[in-house]
Parts: structure tokens; sequence; C-alpha cells
């Protein structure tokens, strides 16, 4: 069975099988909103604003090719591959800025973007060792969530965003083979994809008195190839959470996730179709992988900071099947601010 329709099934199954609480779906309460690395899972009343800031770090650390987890000794082997250097972590961090606005209760819009660091430490075949990064602003995305249905106690909503490509994806630095001159960046420590995408989603929720459920799935679809003449594979995901409130200000969450990603279709001019690194080559981009972790929510439902919300969350990859020789994701953590108001 295809992905879409399992996951059409599961959102038929929690609508007819979840009991309800006995009242309208509602944001305005801590577990009103999911854990903070999901985007686009909540939609506003008439009239109201939000405006966030979220900061988010990945940590990588070793290869894998497929499930299994290769040594950067296996990778530099010249009796087994032609790389004379490979990475062997990475670290990226993003500070991302938001606002949500809904002109009518159905249709909530959104925008976001994104200001990313990231750092990437190599091995040579020779011994040696080296870090290249790259730093500055990533890509727009605007997107309009719609309501299709609120039953008591749930919602139904689905997005379509638009990648705006204002990103750069020509980030350089200098390396030991190429001093004193700079060179082009591998495709994963560039800022933006260079290419206009469609960000199609469907997201359902469903409110017990204390319990909340959330099911999400979406994507991301490129267009075209940008004018390096290569385009970023597609995306697939999905995920699960359930939240309980602890109070009328706490809830605690937990949450599953699923993401698949395509090859890169073409490949950088500016890198070649070789390379001397697995991060260079076009057909080592792709995979698939799970993970779980846990969450919480704060809101301050009256006072002097009504309508103020914090989340926090980690993740943790549970499986991991890479095109690899391919850096493996070792934590994702976020932390986020949400602040609405206006509205009736």
């Amino acid at each position: 069975m295809r992905p879409r329709r399992i996951a059409l099934l599961l959102i038929l199954l929690l609508a007819t099988t979840l009991p309800v609480y006995a009242q309208n779906w509602t944001s305005h309460r801590p577990d009103g909103h999911a854990p903070i690395m999901v985007m686009g899972d909540h939609t506003h009343n008439k009239g109201e604003f939000m405006l966030s800031y979220r900061y988010m770090n990945m940590a990588m650390e070793g290869s894998r090719i497929g499930t299994d987890a290769v040594p950067n000794g296996v990778i530099l082997s010249p009796t087994v591959f032609p790389f004379r250097v490979t990475p062997t972590e990475m670290s990226m961090e993003m500070h991302m800025l938001g606002a949500m606005w809904a002109p009518v209760t159905s249709l909530t819009l959104l925008v976001m973007t994104s200001h990313i660091s990231s750092e990437m430490a190599h091995v040579t075949r020779a011994g040696g060792s080296f870090v290249t990064s790259s730093s500055g602003w990533g890509d727009i995305t605007v997107t309009a969530l719609y309501v299709v249905a609120r039953p008591e106690g749930s919602s139904l909503h689905v997005g379509l965003g638009a990648n705006i490509p204002v990103g750069s994806f020509q980030q350089r630095d200098t390396t030991p083979l190429s001093q004193p001159d700079d060179v082009q960046l591998p495709y994963s420590m560039q800022l933006g994809s260079g290419t206009t995408d469609l960000l199609p989603s469907l997201t359902y929720l469903s409110q017990l008195e204390k319990l909340s459920f959330g099911l999400q799935v979406g994507g991301i679809y490129r267009l075209s190839k940008n004018s390096n003449d290569y385009r970023l594979g597609h995306v697939a995901h999905g995920t699960f959470w359930a939240a309980y409130s602890l109070s009328n200000m706490f809830s605690a969450s937990m949450r599953v996730a699923g993401k698949s990603w395509g090859n890169v279709d073409g490949y950088d001019r500016a890198l070649g179709s070789g390379g001397q690194s697995p991060s260079q080559i076009p057909s080592l981009q792709g995979g698939t992988r799970f993970d779980a972790g846990v969450g919480m929510n704060f809101f301050s439902p009256s006072g002097p900071f009504q309508n103020l919300r914090f989340g926090a969350e980690v993740l943790f990859p549970v499986f991991q099947d890479l095109n690899g020789p391919q850096l493996e994701v070792d934590l994702l953590a976020q932390v986020g601010v949400q602040y609405s108001f206006g509205g009736h």
C-alpha cells in the first residue's frame, strides 16, 4: 500500500475511534500546539497574529552505508573507495523567525525564514584534518493553512506552501587541497535549495479533557533545477504525537517522526559529477530516518504574559538507512517562544 494511502487511513482511523472532549478544538491550552519542531500544526481565529522564534541544533557524527556504520578508514581506503577526504562530524544551528495571521477563522497564513550556521569536520587519507563552515540566511517559506473540518474536539486542516529560494547555494570555503583558493561547499553545507518548491501537508488534531493527539503528513516537491543545474531530492515526512496537560500551564509530549528524502538530481557544476569526498556525490545524499523523542510546552493563559508560549523538544534517531557513505544524525534539539495576540 502506498504511503499516502496509509497516512489517510491513519487519519480516518483516528477520526472515527478516538473519543473527543465535548467542546470545540482550541489552541488556547498548553497542549493546543504540537511539539515545537512540528511546523504548520495549528491554525488561528479570525484576526489573530502569532510571532515565533525557534532555535534548533542538529548534531551528526560517523557515517553509514545503508543501516550499517562504516569507519572513516574504510571510506578512505584506496582499495574500497576513491575518496581522499571524508566528513567525520557536522553541527548545524538554525535561528528561525515566523509569523502567522488568520484573515478568517478557516484560513491561516504563515511565513518563515531562518539563519543557518554549519560546521563540518573532515579527515584526509594522508592523516590530516580540517573544518569548513557556512553561515547566512536561508530560504523563505510562505504557507496557507485551510481548515477542512472541525467536529467536536477535533480539527483537520490542509496546508500548501512554497519555498522562495533566497538562501545562498554558492557557499565556499578554503580546504587544505584548495589553498589559497576557496572551493564550493557540498550540498549539505549550502544555505538554500536554489529552487522554488511546493510544501503540501495534511494535519489532524484531536483533544480530550487532558490529552491531545496529532498526526501530520507532508513533503517537499522540487519544481525544477537551480542555476547550478541540480535540484535537491524530493522529501516525504510524517509524524504522530500525544501530549498530556499537567496543569493549565504545562504539558508534556512524546512524538515519533519519519522522513525520506531523495538523492540530488543532476549535479552542482561547481562541484562536478565526481568528487574527492562522499558529501560531494549526488547519488549519496538520499535516505530514510525515523526519530522518537519527548517535549514540553508552557502556556500562560492569563496575566501580563497572556498567550505567551515556550516549547522544548529533543529527538533521537531510532533507525537510519542512508545512501552512503553519509553522515548520520545523532541528536535534534529545539526550543522556541511563541506569542499570539488579537483575534476574536
